[in-house]
């Protein structure tokens, strides 16, 4: 195992290497002053091609290079290059040669809107006008002339007018002035009102829960960014294959002030109602698991969800339902009732728990969430000396911010997230005890190249518990590490203070941090190298001494579902209780 990191390397070198190109065969003379960035555009827009085999050939790529040359001069506002070609050499020697001058950069001189049919309203004339970004004097970029376009058109949309678009860019360059006008045609369209929404007969969902999602207002001026968002609502709600809301083919009206009044229809396709779902993992130390989620949409036709989960593994056993009312409170706000029952028979503990809660979840935007919630616990615990009976009572909160590109397979990016849980701890068999335990946790990942498929990920996880001892706590509130989910190479619950019988005691605090190298070999298979590092303490505040830590490697296998994962590792500081080495099998990255 203390060659898997070095093979890894090798891997990541070798496929750094792999993706150079060889240098196109023909020499670019400049003269005059040519910017770094059209110098890199045309060395990457050059394709791959042999050495020529003979003068003729060489004329042939010469040819080639001069129009990509040329098309990539025009693109910056060098209307008016100076290209020479060459043949240099004879026979199989022969090479082709660019001799280029770019001459001056060409500038806007005039732009001009002229609007096909009726024109928009003086106010809203002056408002596209001003939308445009490239004024006289500008450099005339290709690619900034053509955006004006776009940029009439979303300005005029933003104003009312949903069909505005640009028919024709007509363009006059003046060579001795080195200067170009350009003269855009609209057609601005009708200036529309939002009506009354239709919604089709043949679903399911109520139109009163579609009601508390919609942000639009009957009579209110159009705006592409509100039915936007109403678009986007309704696919969050995941109730529908397909959805789509638009304006009306025809108007039903006119508004006092001349405007079109269209209504909004909705085009929904809904789900089938349910859903199941199964997963499996397996890890030397815990052994095989096995999960499935069955899901029942639109229970009371109010886009609520109904989720049961059953999960049968070595050394657990469990049932979870979750009733999720999403929008319930307000857009965005939902309200979430959820029970379960599991029996968990640990190194550290055998428990079997009963829980009731009540939370309410805020979704600020893909971004930001955050929630809070009370809930009630029942535990029956034993395994350390004796049994113990306790009834809990908590309020949670937590927050999370996802700045990530993928849920499963993060590429560049990161993610912080905390909770923070008050409890109180009634018990017949000890004190009634308040404490309050508290984790945050951060995860980064960097790019190491332009196409993401070297990645290179870090992770640092901190939890604290204060107000009580150990012994007053229950046995999922204490802190425990090692594992497929925090330190590789140690078994489940194997780092942390341990009793004279070896039975793991969890602790007050909690320290882990990672570091892994990501590489993506081919669209499917991606291989990692990794480090974990971890400690639990008895300390109230997380101690940074007595670090355990794994070294490893592994292979992902990209599935729909997200990555397949296969890891081993092996404890680089390992105590008497730990084994040589561990194997993780599970789905998505580590973390």
């Amino acid at each position: 195992m203390r060659y898997c990191l070095v093979i890894a390397a090798v891997i990541l070198w070798l496929l750094a290497g792999a993706g150079r190109a060889a240098a196109y065969p023909v020499k670019i003379i400049y003269e005059g002053d040519v910017p770094e960035e059209i110098r890199d555009n045309i060395d990457s827009r050059l394709p791959d091609e042999p050495d020529a085999e003979s003068p003729l050939h060489a004329r042939r790529q010469a040819r080639r290079a001069e129009n990509i040359v040329e098309g990539i001069f025009n693109a910056f506002g060098y209307y008016d290059p100076t290209i020479e070609t060459a043949v240099v050499g004879d026979g199989e020697q022969a090479r082709p040669e660019l001799t280029v001058d770019p001459g001056a950069q060409f500038s806007v001189r005039r732009l001009e809107i002229r609007y096909d049919g009726e024109p928009p309203r003086e106010a809203d004339l002056e408002e596209a006008r001003a939308a445009i970004s490239l004024q006289p004097g500008m450099p005339a970029v290709a690619a900034e002339v053509i955006d004006q376009e776009r940029q009439i058109g979303a300005a005029l949309r933003e104003l009312g007018y949903p069909y505005a678009q640009t028919t024709q860019r007509d363009v006059i360059g003046d060579r001795d002035a080195k200067t170009i006008s350009v003269r855009y045609t609209v057609d601005a369209g009708s200036r529309v009102r939002f009506g009354r929404m239709i919604y089709p007969d043949d679903i399911r969902t109520q139109d009163r829960y579609l009601d508390r999602i919609n942000p639009l207002e009957k009579g209110e001026l159009y705006d592409p960014s509100d039915l936007a968002l109403f678009n986007s609502r309704l696919a969050e709600t995941r109730l529908f294959d397909s959805s789509l809301a638009k304006l009306t083919d025809e108007p039903v009206g006119m508004a006092e002030d001349g405007a079109e009044i269209r209504d909004v229809e909705l085009l929904l396709n809904e789900r089938k109602r349910n859903t199941l779902t199964l997963g499996a993992g397996f890890d030397t130390s815990e052994g095989f698991g096995v999960d499935a989620e069955l899901l029942r949409r639109n229970l009371t036709r109010r886009g609520d969800l109904l989720v049961a989960n059953a999960r049968i593994a070595q050394r657990e056993f469990g049932l979870n339902l979750v009733w999720r009312r999403p929008n319930e409170l307000g857009f965005g706000k939902g309200l979430s009732i959820y029970a379960g029952a599991s029996d968990e028979d640990t190194d550290a503990f055998n428990q079997q728990t009963g829980t009731l809660g009540v939370g309410v979840e805020v979704i600020e935007g893909p971004i930001f969430q955050y929630s809070y919630g009370a809930e009630a616990r029942y535990i029956r615990q034993s395994g350390e000396s004796d049994r113990r009976d306790f009834q809990v009572i908590a309020l949670n909160g937590s927050a999370r911010i996802d700045r990530a590109d993928s849920l499963l397979d993060p590429r560049k990016g990161w993610r912080a997230e905390g909770q923070l849980k008050p409890t109180y701890s009634f018990s017949p068999d000890g004190p009634d005890v308040p404490y309050v335990r508290a984790v945050a946790q951060g995860r980064l990942y960097l790019p190491l190249s332009a196409e993401g498929r070297f990645v290179a990920a870090g992770r640092l996880r901190l939890g604290t518990l204060v107000g009580t001892t150990v012994r007053n706590v229950p046995g999922d509130d204490r802190f425990y590490s090692g594992g497929g989910g925090s330190v590789r190479g140690y078994a489940f619950q194997a780092i942390g203070p341990f009793d004279a019988n070896n039975v793991p005691l969890g602790g007050r605090s909690l320290a882990e941090a990672s570091i892994e190298g990501r590489a993506r070999i081919t669209d499917r298979i991606g291989a990692v190298a990794f480090l974990d590092a971890g400690n639990v303490s008895d300390a109230e505040y997380p101690a940074f001494d007595n670090l355990r830590v794994g070294l490893g490697a592994g292979v992902r296998y990209m599935t729909p579902a997200g990555p397949l994962r296969l890891d081993v590792a092996i404890p680089l500081n390992p105590s008497d209780r730990d084994e040589a080495f561990q194997i993780y099998i599970s789905i998505g990255q580590a973390f």
